[in-house]
């Protein structure tokens, strides 16, 4: 791991080439000059030290209508590379990510329960260390590190109420530890938040300007983006859709729905198994979960509008994939047949959701700071 890590030092109007670069490549110095209002000049100028920093590379030629040789323009995958850490109950997730947000490499450890922070921050340099020298990256340009915490920001703007198997950084300034424990630039959202900035950067919904990722783990949670921006609110606690459903109290969880296994006396190995058979047990968390969930929609409707809701998260895409099903054919009925229509789909990342959001936490703030 180097010591000294490259500081990218990017001017505003190369971060706002790379983000329509990222959203519409491949694509031509005359577009980019187009959707960016700056002068062909200034593109030629912005984009030749894009390509000689690595970040940005020329495609093949396109034959324009007047037989002119076009070179495209597009992310270089190779140009950069970011990792993520997610913490899941029992264990620690991480990935790697290149320039364009296509995952390199992931892997998981268990760890341990309400284990000291410092631990966990030796376990976490130990598994960044690994992973770099087992990639042959120690040297490669590292954006920086994104972290997926489930909790939610605390009154003082800087500790988190995390979760139970988390509870022990409950007076730790996380992002104060985290960025102190290795030498990249570093990144602290909760779950929910990293996985819509990793739906973001996705590549699959690159025509989405606003979208709302529904997170179903631990808890239920959501990430906003408005208008290609991470919605985090005020308090930085904006998505804590979970508050509608009381402590103790049954919610779309997958959390919830392992309870409900249990109760019943199965364990969560027999999960697929179960909901192949449409069991009456999951049968009737589903049709709950549904009414809980199609709730939570509406309001979601009601305030922020979005044109595309993701639902993912820890919960099996079997589920997932039923849920937006199910609730785009209650939308047709719900909404009024002149109002625009949302759509509503699963996410395909799934159970990774996180760690690899966490990891795409860098690109999105290299691009967006």
């Amino acid at each position: 791991m180097t010591d000294k890590p490259e500081v990218l030092d990017l001017k505003p109007t190369q971060r706002l080439l790379l983000e329509l670069i990222r959203r519409y490549g491949p694509i031509s110095r005359a577009e980019l000059a187009k959707l960016s209002n700056l002068t062909p000049g200034a593109i030629t100028q912005q984009c030749r030290e894009l390509i000689f920093s690595g970040l940005i590379v020329e495609g093949e030629k396109n034959i324009g209508q007047r037989g002119q040789p076009s070179l495209p323009l597009k992310l270089n995958p190779g140009g950069a590379c970011s990792i993520g850490v997610s913490f899941s109950s029992g264990f620690i997730d991480l990935a790697l990510v290149d320039f364009c947000g296509k995952k390199i490499f992931s892997t998981s450890e268990v760890h341990l329960e309400n284990q000291p922070l410092i631990a966990t921050l030796d376990q976490i340099k130990k598994m960044v260390n690994s992973t770099l020298k087992k990639l042959k990256l120690q040297h490669a340009r590292i954006l920086g590190v994104g972290y997926a915490v489930p909790g939610f920001v605390k009154s003082d703007g800087k500790k988190r109420q995390c979760v139970t198997w988390l509870k022990s950084w409950r007076d730790a300034d996380l992002q104060a530890e985290f960025q102190a424990n290795l030498p990249w630039p570093t990144w602290v959202e909760n779950n929910a938040n990293a996985a819509a900035i990793g739906e973001l950067y996705s590549g699959q919904w690159n025509q989405y300007r606003d979208l709302t990722v529904l997170e179903l783990g631990y808890g239920i949670g959501a990430g906003i983006i408005a208008d290609h921006k991470l919605l985090t609110g005020g308090f930085r606690n904006a998505g804590e859709v979970g508050m509608a459903f009381p402590t103790g109290t049954h919610r779309p969880s997958y959390k919830d729905l392992l309870g409900t296994l249990s109760a019943a006396g199965y364990d969560e190995k027999e999960l697929l198994g179960l909901i192949k058979k449409k069991d009456i047990v999951i049968e009737t968390w589903y049709q709950r979960s549904l009414k809980q969930l199609e709730d939570t929609v509406l309001g979601c409707l009601q305030w922020l509008d979005p044109q595309l809701i993701i639902i993912g998260g820890a919960m099996p895409k079997e589920i997932t994939s039923r849920f937006a099903e199910d609730i785009t054919d209650w939308l047709q009925y719900r909404l009024d047949p002149e109002r625009p229509m949302v759509k509503v789909v699963h996410s395909s990342i799934g159970s990774e959701s996180a760690s690899l959001g966490a990891a795409m936490l860098s690109l999105y703030q290299i691009i967006n700071q």
